[in-house]
């Protein structure tokens, strides 16, 4: 159960939706998306993203519940908030508190001018410039490669392969997105498909180690 929960888990970074720059000045442009957590079709839990735009600089904050039930009692719980900041395009900074079923974690990343400074759970490292979270509300994740969990920090070198262009049916709409698959390299624990209608992520999907799906899909 702790093995298919933290799969669930690793599935719920910060989820999507196209943010299109604003004019120099002009008032903040601001998002809110809600997304629902099915495991093999039972509702599991929720996330929300709420996007802040002023400029170039854009302010995510995400929120993550989720609560798995075996005959009326919790059987797991994962609770999850980050607050990630990027300008022109570069991440500036993030944040991520968690709490994995009574195990906590915290993740606090600074960019350098030529560094990525990270503390998780107490622990120091400088990291490359080129490292960033796995943040799919941005679809530019689709072409990074070097990157970390937002939940716990650990680093990842991302496989992605473009499954091109699929009809996917989420709450009721049907898009025409496009259909991406990324996998970890280094330990190949951590693989997601994603499909995007243009910019927006619409649907996330994950395979449970006991063959479980879970999808997070758009309300």
């Amino acid at each position: 159960m702790v093995t298919i929960m933290r799969t669930i888990a690793l599935t719920l970074a910060v989820f999507g939706l196209a943010v299109t720059p604003s004019a120099a000045g002009s008032p903040a442009a601001k998002i809110h998306r809600v997304f629902d957590i099915n495991r093999s079709g039972d509702k599991i839990g929720t996330e929300t993203i709420d996007i802040e735009q002023q400029d170039d600089t854009i302010t995510a904050k995400s929120k993550t519940n989720v609560s798995v039930k075996i005959l009326f009692v919790e059987a797991y719980r994962y609770e999850s908030s980050t607050n990630e900041v990027w300008k022109g395009g570069q991440l500036v900074s993030f944040k991520s508190q968690t709490n994995d079923n009574g195990t906590q974690h915290q993740v606090k990343v600074t960019a350098m001018p030529d560094k990525v400074s990270m503390d998780a759970d107490g622990k120091h490292s400088d990291l490359p410039k080129t490292v960033v979270p796995v943040s799919l509300w941005r679809k530019e994740t689709v072409r990074e490669t070097d990157a970390f969990e937002p939940d716990t920090g650990n680093r990842l070198s991302l496989k992605v392969t473009d499954l091109g262009p699929d009809s996917v049916t989420v709450n009721g709409v049907t898009h025409q997105a496009h259909h991406y698959k990324i996998k970890d390299t280094l330990k190949g624990t951590y693989a997601r498909e994603m499909w995007y209608d243009g910019d927006l992520l619409v649907r996330t999907k994950v395979i449970g180690s006991d063959n479980s799906v879970v999808l997070t899909d758009l309300r």
